[in-house]
């Protein structure tokens, strides 16, 4: 795998937002194989589904959030599901690692928050030398083989 893909270059993807240009244009040039764990499915679906409840719904919060989804369901997120399971369906998924004195490491190396510092772990683990990502907390790791956007 040459690419991990993070939350915040997924989203773009398939959502329009200020970096959906730049991340489309990388991932459709990209010829490498792109790589990404069930950890960042399902960040992945949590913020995509809360983004669309905001614009459409202005719901704010999580719980607003559980209780719209009981009283009318998906539905208003189907077109979102299909595409990022249609993502998924065509990266390289990955195991998130298991190897917790790695993730803390990692936490305490590059002061990052637990998931962020799960991504790092499990490319270091994966052998996985790139990381497609719009989130600044990733400019702390120090490898120049991380890739930043």
């Amino acid at each position: 795998m040459d690419i991990y893909l993070d939350t915040s270059f997924i989203i773009p993807l398939i959502i329009d937002t200020d970096t959906t240009e730049i991340a489309r244009d990388f991932y459709t040039s990209f010829s490498g194989t792109s790589a990404a764990s069930m950890s960042v499915y399902e960040e992945s679906f949590f913020v995509g589904l809360g983004l669309i409840a905001r614009n459409e719904f202005n719901i704010r919060s999580t719980a607003q959030l559980k209780n719209y989804l009981r009283s009318e369901g998906y539905g208003f997120a189907d077109e979102f599901l299909h595409n990022l399971n249609e993502l998924f369906f065509g990266l390289v998924i990955v195991p998130d690692t298991v190897n917790l004195r790695l993730i803390e490491e990692m936490a305490r190396t590059y002061s990052l928050l637990p998931n962020d510092a799960l991504i790092v772990a499990t490319c270091r683990e994966n052998g996985i030398p790139g990381l497609a990502t719009f989130d600044k907390d990733f400019t702390k790791v120090k490898s120049p083989s991380m890739v930043k956007w």
